[in-house]
């Protein structure tokens, strides 16, 4: 188990993060290099443990419920193999003054980066960090949670250069128990909210199916699928896709008929099995280059 942590009466002073500062966790000294960026929740900071030369990503919140409701939530996720699930590896959690920080593997750079910054992807790319988050979703649902959270921000690369198609699901911090879920919780950013989220009908895993579904699209297109700014268009959408069969089974607008994890990871794209002859492994059909 990781480090008690406590909360504080009075506002937490806010954390700058500045090169060489030290954070003592439980496991080792962890120095900070440069900020990796920031949410709404905290910020992260490119670190190494010093005693091992390890590269990490600290990231750094308030010392506040959500803090510790992120912890619960990671530690939860200790009862997987989270290399094998395709999930970012969390190494420790430890407090510094009136934060707490989080320790994770440091992988690279986002999907919503590379696709912005590079270009889309083709669909050999697509079908194979696909069936990667569907082993993901898999597992979530096994210990009864859901992401929530799913996004291009929120899948990363280990390392697009070496590990080209590599990602694994990150930010488990609304991450929730699916028994939990209630009606008309707000969860998932706009464009990636499932229906029943919007119309305040009963909450279940396929929320994460949906949301997958809406990544599939942006990696392909380049651009979100819905609008991600206006709740009124997007539902405005939503609305004209009832009756219509959409491009994906994701995509069902009843969550009871959308296609699940277990489901998908059968499909012919994902298993290819619609080719005669057999194929290459799905890291060796797309190793043909890099951006």
């Amino acid at each position: 188990m990781g480090a008690r942590l406590t909360l504080a009466n009075k506002q937490p002073d806010k954390f700058e993060i500045e090169s060489n500062t030290l954070l003592k966790g439980e496991t080792g000294v962890y120095e900070i290099h440069k900020s990796l960026g920031k949410g709404v929740y905290g910020q992260v900071a490119k670190c190494t443990k010093l005693d091992t030369g390890e590269e990490v990503a600290v990231k750094i919140l308030e010392m506040s419920w959500a803090g510790k409701r992120e912890i619960r939530m990671l530690e939860k996720l200790r009862e997987l193999d989270q290399d094998k699930n395709n999930l970012v590896r969390f190494i420790e959690h430890f407090q510094h003054k009136q934060h707490v920080c989080l320790v994770f593997e440091k992988l690279d750079v986002t999907v919503d980066y590379f696709v912005r910054n590079f270009r889309p992807l083709k669909l050999p790319e697509i079908r194979v960090i696909t069936q990667q988050m569907l082993v993901a979703l898999r597992a979530l649902n096994s210990i009864d949670l859901s992401h929530t959270d799913i996004k291009p921000d929120n899948i990363m690369f280990t390392d697009y250069r070496q590990e080209h198609l590599r990602v694994k699901l990150i930010d488990f911090g609304l991450a929730a128990h699916v028994s939990t879920m209630r009606l008309g919780q707000k969860i998932q950013a706009i464009g990636y909210r499932a229906p029943e989220v919007i119309m305040g009908i009963p909450l279940t895993v396929a929320v994460d199916m949906w949301s997958l579904g809406c990544l599939l699209a942006f990696m392909y297109l380049g651009q979100n699928l819905f609008p991600i700014s206006c709740p009124y268009q997007y539902m405005k959408i939503i609305v004209k896709l009832v009756g219509i069969r959409t491009y994906s089974e994701m995509l069902c607008i009843d969550p009871e008929k959308r296609i699940t994890p277990e489901q998908a990871l059968g499909h012919r794209f994902i298993t290819m099995r619609h080719f005669s002859h057999p194929q290459l492994s799905l890291y060796e059909e797309t190793h043909t280059g890099t951006c």
